[in-house]
């Protein structure tokens, strides 16, 4: 009995949907039953794709903040040697304890930096082997050990060996690129400082670079 009663219900608003319908076919100024409920579905959907649109934007910036303070963090206990005279070719072994041996010798003739071989937890050169030796990196077991050799760095010009070699941070792009504009920066006040007496360089760890006035040495 329920069972006829619902299913009589269900005819009765099907009828006055059709009466609906009817009606709305009579006016040439209405839209279709079906386009209303088309539009209607329509915005609906639109306004969750909105929604979908901005999740997934917030996804993506989230993602890219996330992969930026992952790779200034693989890079924080990094320093990078240029110039560093590269070793024949030949096998793993060779290479790298040549490179670890001139970088052991710098820290502790020129810089005065007590460093061992069990602070040196990765070695390799960048790029592929040319004409000129390819820049060193080395990844060492602190940060505060990083920052010291980076302050030392200045020594390696008293000692001939050493001399053209230059140690500098370990940049994610961003930085390389703020680097740049700030060197450039640097250049031109110099350029425009007419009493001869000042330079202008970069200094500061990564991501607290910044242009300092400095004397000319004598």
């Amino acid at each position: 009995m329920n069972y006829k009663r619902c299913k009589k219900k269900l005819q009765e608003v099907d009828a006055k949907l059709q009466m609906v319908q009817e009606d709305i076919h009579q006016t040439n100024e209405s839209p279709l039953w079906s386009d209303v409920v088309q539009q209607v579905v329509d915005s609906k959907f639109e306004g969750v794709q909105s929604n979908l649109n901005n999740v997934e934007k917030s996804i993506e910036e989230t993602r890219k903040k996330v992969l930026k303070l992952n790779d200034k963090e693989e890079r924080r206990n990094n320093v990078i040697l240029y110039k560093v005279p590269e070793s024949s070719p030949g096998n793993y072994e060779e290479v790298i304890a040549h490179d670890r041996d001139f970088f052991l010798e710098a820290c502790t003739e020129a810089l005065g930096v007590d460093i061992t071989q069990n602070d040196i937890k990765k070695i390799y050169r960048i790029g592929k082997r040319g004409p000129n030796a390819r820049p060193l990196l080395i990844r060492l077991s602190s940060g505060t050990l990083k920052n010291h050799l980076i302050q030392m760095a200045y020594k390696l010009r008293t000692v001939v060996k050493f001399k053209e070699v230059v140690i500098s941070h370990d940049l994610t792009k961003q930085e390389r690129d703020d680097c740049k504009r700030l060197v450039a920066n640097a250049k031109e006040q110099e350029s425009q400082d007419t009493s001869g007496e000042f330079i202008y360089r970069v200094r500061g760890p990564p991501g607290e670079m910044r242009i300092v006035k400095l004397p000319k040495r004598t």
